[in-house]
């Protein structure tokens, strides 16, 4: 399985470098260190979390009625939704999630923080694990 197959914040990933590092010979694990010291995946990696990319329906509101758009992606930090909606960046918003494993459907309050013709980019505003658990139930989805 590949990365961008893997869960979002999968904890087999952090196994699997810890396996491979203590694997690494002791020059090897001093040319990484240094690498990474100096900076070699800097600028690689712009998102701090996984995006993993999928189409599925969600609900949103904002402060008018509740709407129905699409998720593009998701990650544990945001989501893309597909929506010709107007908004501007700035925006509060609310995204429902119905996960089939938890019973409540489950709100998480966002902001805009980008606008193209096809959607809005959400930053997630605060993640309890009820929430978390709800954005990695939906990203699990094939």
């Amino acid at each position: 399985m590949n990365s961008s197959e893997m869960a979002l914040q999968d904890p087999t990933i952090t196994h699997q470098l810890f396996q491979l590092v203590t694997e690494m010979s002791e020059d090897e694990r001093r040319t990484l260190l240094k690498l990474l010291k100096d900076g070699a995946l800097k600028k690689k990696c712009r998102r701090q979390y996984f995006r993993k990319p999928l189409h599925v329906p969600i609900r949103y509101a904002t402060k008018g009625a509740p709407s129905n758009g699409f998720i593009q992606d998701i990650s544990l930090g945001g989501v893309f939704v597909l929506s010709r909606a107007a908004f501007s960046v700035g925006q509060g918003l609310a995204i429902a999630f119905s996960p089939p494993s938890i019973e409540k459907t489950v709100w998480i309050a966002g902001d805009v923080v980008r606008v193209t013709p096809e959607g809005v980019g959400v930053r997630f505003r605060s993640m309890d694990d009820k929430r978390k658990t709800a954005v990695l139930t939906v990203a699990s989805r094939r």
